[in-house]
């Protein structure tokens, strides 16, 4: 017998709806829960007589009084796959004919979530950086390249960026604009808000099973308003998309722990494509999968039966990742080199799980979290509010004291490791919000809780006559509406560095004035200044095609070095360097012919044509002249009379190198390589040379020679970029008592004139 399902079961009684044509059963029970009771509920059924039994398993946990709690179990056929249309189709008729307002209410925040971060998309944040062009680049090389990548590798594991294999999964999504021939801020962007749809609606489903039934809604409107989860979900960072991969692993999780075995697959894939999207990722999903592991363990041994086919499933999504170690082996070494974690330090174990002890402790700290911090650039925070906004802390705190009380509760549990998870992978390094960015997710769910637990209780005080979903549903979309409208308005001003050291502004503006200016006069030469942001060469290729049909250089480069140009040469020059230019004495009146200003008003990107003055190559001769001179100190090294001559300096002196101190340096004024030569008072012996250096590439070479002989030595050590200072050992080339030693730090990216830096020189 089919029966129509009422609103709401009678109190106390079990109902079973078996509809013929829908081929599911929806069996709904009301239970009354003592005080803290703990109550395990299991339904096994049939869905056909050529099937075995199944079973669904709910777990429920009182409070500290007296509760009632209405379930509903969906029992769908096996025989008829939910994704077919016409199980869609009578899905839909269901919902239209019985308008359900908590669904409706839940897919209403999904629209106002998306919204939020479809307006103005471009302009906000004020940045276009090139972590997030450097996905479209690689989608459009794959493209190119038959999705062949390096070592003619078929469907790339990861791409290399910049100096590393960091680019994963997310590259795969940039290839569907690419195929529609669209590239744009906004597409690109647009991939990541649409992933990050994931995050909101797992989030609220989480919220719906965990938590409340009716208010999943609730968690997705919080969520959107979360500032690192605001702003960071508006860009094309990768690891929005391993956060919302992270969200479903949640829920996949959730559902297979309630006893639904079939989103255990779910819960597989989501894992392995995080893993595969953020280096930081990895840790996480491993950290949260053993945690779970443990967590759960008797409930897994009792589904050992039927693990073995997701364990099998798991080995083959891992099967990409072994492709890749045997491909490029020592690349994960190289990775954290680049990232100067502490593990590549010449240190013992015990030293190193001390110091991510330290960092894992700190990605733990609500201080953090809640409150404005100098840990992160300028560029990944929101002036004043904290990652999690600080008006959120007391709702937290509430909602986690809530759960903490329900720790038998497999859900709530699952939510409170995934705190500990979180940082888990940005500990590896350092903590940085797009490492440890996971922390939003559950940090939403528990804001959430102590946000609905207070606004409850005020409700129920005032006893409203309007319905507390429509309320506070209502009160949240207007609140993320301002929030939105706040941001754009107040927060290109927030912070007033755009160049390089702080928000690097002006990527779409700049890159479309000079599509204008190319369209009018496709020949005219471009020279931009590629000092305003980081990988500029990335930008130029995305927004101007390659190969870059533009040139990129110092302004400096023209001022210290004399370099001939023709006088229809367009220079785009960021401010710093055009008080450069001005003050070099060596050009004539800078013809401005276009400006585009920064928020605050000031120029940001002046357009000009450059001509050197008359006196220009008399100045230039006498900066060579100039150059060419070296500074003679007289010092002691390792107890020993030394004179040292270094290359004509603009920054600290030579007994800063001796110092063993990072923090004294010195920097050449305009010599590239560095010259540092040291005449000894008598021959000693030394095996190796170290030198603390910057980031940049280097190359360090070591010259040694004896007063009574004519014989140099010479050892050369190449080292590549990185973001760190890093201590580089040159072992010398003799073995022979020496008094003479010459040592270059060419940093080779750079030509002449640059600054070169050299922090300290040691002798072992």
């Amino acid at each position: 017998m089919v029966k129509k399902r009422p609103e709401k079961p009678p109190d106390g009684e079990n109902q079973t709806d078996i509809d013929a044509t829908a081929h599911n059963m929806r069996v709904e029970a009301t239970v009354d829960l003592p005080p803290g009771a703990e109550v395990r509920l299991t339904i096994q059924y049939r869905p056909d007589d050529k099937t075995p039994f199944l079973s669904k398993v709910m777990d429920l946990s009182g409070g500290v009084e007296k509760s009632r709690r209405h379930l509903t179990f969906e029992l769908e056929s096996l025989s008829r796959s939910w994704f077919q249309p016409e199980w869609l189709s009578e899905r839909w008729k269901d919902f239209v004919a019985r308008p359900d307002l908590p669904v409706f209410l839940l897919v209403f925040a999904l629209l106002i979530y998306y919204l939020i971060r479809l307006i103005h998309l471009s302009d906000y944040p004020i940045f276009f950086f090139t972590d997030e062009a450097v996905h479209t680049m690689l989608a459009s090389n794959l493209l190119q390249n038959g999705f062949t990548g390096a070592n003619n590798e078929v469907f790339p594991t990861f791409f290399r960026s910049g100096e590393t294999y960091n680019a994963g999964f997310p590259v795969y999504l940039q290839v569907i604009p690419e195929l529609m021939g669209i590239r744009s801020v906004f597409m690109t962007r647009l991939v990541t808000v649409t992933s990050s749809l994931l995050a909101a609606g797992s989030l609220g489903m989480l919220f719906t099973r965990l938590y409340d039934e009716k208010r999943g809604w609730l968690a997705v409107l919080v969520l959107s308003i979360i500032p690192a989860w605001f702003y960071h979900s508006r860009t094309g960072f990768e690891t929005v998309i391993a956060v919302s991969l992270f969200a479903v692993f949640l829920l996949g999780y959730q559902y297979y722990r309630s006893g639904n075995f079939r989103w255990i697959y779910v819960s597989l894939v989501a894992a392995a494509l995080a893993f595969y999207s953020y280096s930081p990722a990895r840790v996480v999903i491993a950290a949260i999968a053993l945690f779970l592991l443990f967590s759960d363990l008797r409930y897994h041994w009792e589904n050992r039966g039927k693990l073995w086919k997701p364990f099998l499933i798991g080995l083959v999504l891992t099967l990409p990742y072994f492709r890749f170690l045997y491909l490029h082996p020592g690349e994960n070494q190289h990775h954290l080199e680049m990232l100067s974690s502490y593990w590549t330090k010449n240190e013992p174990i015990s030293w190193k799980l001390l110091q991510y002890g330290k960092t894992y402790l700190q990605g733990l700290n609500p201080y953090y979290w809640f409150f404005p911090n100098s840990i992160d650039l300028q560029r990944h925070t929101m002036k004043g509010m904290g990652h999690l906004g600080w008006y959120f802390l007391p709702f937290f705190i509430g909602g986690v004291a809530m759960a903490m009380r329900r720790w038998k509760n497999p859900g709530c549990r699952m939510m409170l490791l995934s705190i500990l998870a979180a940082p888990a992978g940005a500990a590896v390094a350092e903590i940085g919000i797009t490492r440890a960015l996971f922390m939003t997710i559950p940090a939403a769910f528990f804001i959430s809780i102590g946000l609905d637990y207070t606004l409850q209780a005020v409700y129920d005080r005032l006893k409203l006559k309007i319905s507390y979903n429509l309320a506070v549903c209502g009160l949240l979309v207007i609140t993320n509406f301002w929030f939105l409208d706040k941001v754009l308005t107040e927060g290109p001003l927030w912070f007033n560095d755009y160049g390089m050291s702080g928000m690097q502004y002006g990527a779409e503006k700049v890159f479309h004035r000079i599509e204008e200016i190319r369209k009018e006069n496709p020949d005219v030469p471009i020279v931009m200044s590629p000092n305003w942001a980081n990988g500029t060469d990335t930008l130029v290729r995305f927004f101007l095609g390659d190969p870059m049909p533009i040139e990129l250089a110092s302004m400096n480069a023209y001022i210290e070095e004399l370099k001939p140009f023709s006088a229809d040469t367009i220079f785009i020059i960021p401010p710093d360097e055009l008080h450069n230019l001005i003050n070099s004495a060596k050009f004539e009146t800078i013809q401005v012919m276009d400006v585009i200003f920064y928020p605050d008003g000031k120029p940001g990107f002046v357009f000009a044509h450059l001509k050197y003055n008359e006196r220009a190559w008399q100045v230039f001769e006498e900066d060579k002249k100039t150059l060419d001179m070296m500074t003679v100190s007289h010092l002691q090294i390792d107890g020993r009379d030394a004179t040292v001559a270094t290359s004509l300096l603009d920054m600290g002196d030579a007994k800063n190198i001796f110092d063993n101190d990072p923090a004294t340096l010195i920097r050449t004024k305009e010599a590239n390589p560095l010259v540092l030569e040291i005449a000894l008072d008598q021959p000693v012996r030394y095996h190796a040379v170290s030198l603390r250096i910057g980031g940049s590439a280097t190359r360090l070479t070591v010259y040694t020679a004896s007063s009574d002989s004519d014989q140099v030595r010479t050892n050369s050590v190449v080292v590549k970029g990185s973001t760190e200072l890093r201590k580089v050992k040159v072992p010398l080339p003799t073995d022979k008592p020496f008094n003479r030693l010459r040592i270059e730090v060419k940093t080779v990216f750079d030509n002449t004139p640059a600054h070169v830096h050299l922090w300290d020189v040691g002798m072992e």
